[in-house]
């Protein structure tokens, strides 16, 4: 082999380690936008009336992994145990309410985890979609130093060019505002004939079969418009179901961290 057929080979090989790196880095950052329905409350698996009111709670929980992926995608909450609940209120009377952020809880066996915010839902959940890291890491640093070998001056450039692999803030990305866009906007205000609906995630060493023996609660001040009666403060446990469970390859899931 001459020494000009060498050269020609470690080009060829340079520019593939260098196009399979960015290829992976660009596939890995695409992000599809699912749409979510917020149902009337009477529609939803999980009903709820509060007594001596006129409120109306509707629980959805998106708990298994098809539920989760066809919502978010393959971006870790899944595999990281973070559990979306799709809460909708409807306020049929003369009354207006507001949720206490502070009193929302999921009880799982004996014990209470709060609900986190998509801030936290996107940093947990970006660690579990990278588990590769390393690897990644290794082969983009390959490509990148053999393409500066190859391009000489060319190659410097690229060496300013952020790292595709550090954290970016929620608000960067489009998962990250996604969770944000989806999630149940704790300052608002329920209205008389209104509804307020979004997501509340919570994160658990959750298992699926646990469901049927999860309590959502939460506390409502309800104030009547007529200012006759004092708010009343209404403390709410609503105990979740279980419909359906998980039918995923492990294996799948563990390679589509990678690509």
């Amino acid at each position: 082999m001459t020494e000009g057929t060498g050269v020609s080979r470690r080009l060829v090989i340079a520019a593939l380690a260098t196009l399979f790196c960015f290829t992976v880095s660009a596939c890995s950052s695409y992000y599809h936008f699912r749409p979510l329905s917020y149902p009337d409350p009477e529609q939803m698996e999980v009903i709820y009336r509060v007594p001596g009111s006129k409120i109306t709670v509707g629980l959805r929980s998106f708990h298994t992994a098809q539920r989760i992926h066809d919502l978010f995608g393959h971006r870790g909450l899944w595999r990281e145990h973070i559990i979306p609940i799709l809460l909708v209120l409807h306020e049929s009377g003369q009354a207006t309410s507001t949720i206490n952020p502070h009193s929302i809880f999921l009880s799982v066996i004996k014990k209470r985890y709060r609900n986190i915010s998509p801030e936290e839902a996107f940093d947990i959940a970006w660690q579990a979609s990278v588990p590769y890291l390393t690897i990644k890491q290794t082969l983009y640093y390959t490509g990148l130093i053999l393409f500066t070998i190859v391009t000489l001056g060319l190659g410097s450039m690229i060496w300013v060019l952020p790292s595709p692999f550090s954290q970016p803030t929620p608000s960067q990305t489009p998962f990250g505002r996604d969770l944000a866009y989806k999630a149940f906007p704790l300052k608002s205000t329920l209205l008389p004939d209104g509804k307020i609906g979004g997501l509340l995630y919570f994160n658990t060493p959750f298992n699926e079969r646990l469901l049927n023996n999860t309590v959502l609660s939460l506390q409502i001040t309800e104030t009547s418009l007529d200012k006759k009666t004092l708010p009343r403060v209404l403390n709410i446990s609503i105990p979740l179901i279980s419909k359906g469970t998980s039918k995923v390859n492990p294996l799948f899931e563990m390679l589509r961290g990678f690509f």
